[in-house]
């Protein structure tokens, strides 16, 4: 019977709990959110869904995958904190260009509410950036999920697990420190709690 050492047993952790942060990346996890926002909100067409996903999410990580072809990026995740800036400053212009396309196009309070707090959560994230690394898979990863469940206590359970699993591969796959998980999750449910507010506001 084979066994494995210590050294083999970390590194298949490793591969696991990187698998589940390819699987949900901030990409996908904002992708998905926007795109079955008509699910969520009767009042979002899937056309303007589209649009936002596509300003969002789509448009900045195909410029995100040509910058690490380039070489501009190490990875596609942006684990380099100083390479992080000029995509920040990207994807910003390019959420506030998908805004005057939803403008245009006569577009929903609720996609507009999702969108605005994606801007604000990238904002937030590239402040702490300029001193610190936040994990902004954490960030994203806790507004969607908090986003998901809504109002319903009962999704509460899976709510925590699912940020737990998504903590513990950040931290296994040495990508951030549980400090910077847990900054992220604070980024992530303060603009849940801005969504909620806005909601009150705009209606």
């Amino acid at each position: 019977m084979k066994v494995s050492s210590p050294a083999t047993g970390s590194m298949a952790v490793r591969r696991i709990a990187l698998g589940i942060s390819h699987v949900l990346s901030p990409i996908i996890l904002a992708t998905l959110l926007l795109l079955l926002s008509p699910l969520r909100d009767a009042s979002v067409s899937w056309a303007e869904a589209v649009v936002a996903a596509l300003f969002t999410t789509v448009i900045p990580w195909l410029l995100l995958a040509a910058a690490k072809l380039r070489g501009k990026v190490t990875d596609l995740h942006v684990t380099v904190r100083h390479q992080r800036h000029r995509i920040y400053a990207m994807t910003a212009g390019l959420i506030v260009c998908g805004l005057v396309v939803l403008w245009l196009m006569d577009a929903s309070v609720g996609i507009f509410r999702e969108v605005y707090c994606m801007l604000l959560g990238l904002m937030v994230v590239a402040i702490i950036n300029i001193w610190w690394k936040v994990s902004v898979h954490m960030a994203v990863g806790s507004y969607v999920i908090l986003q998901t469940a809504g109002q319903n206590p009962q999704l509460m359970s899976w709510v925590l697990l699912f940020i737990a699993v998504l903590s513990w591969s950040r931290v296994r796959s040495f990508q951030h420190t549980a400090t910077q998980v847990c900054g992220g999750v604070a980024v992530g449910i303060a603009i849940h709690y801005a969504h909620e507010a806005m909601a009150l506001v705009l209606g």
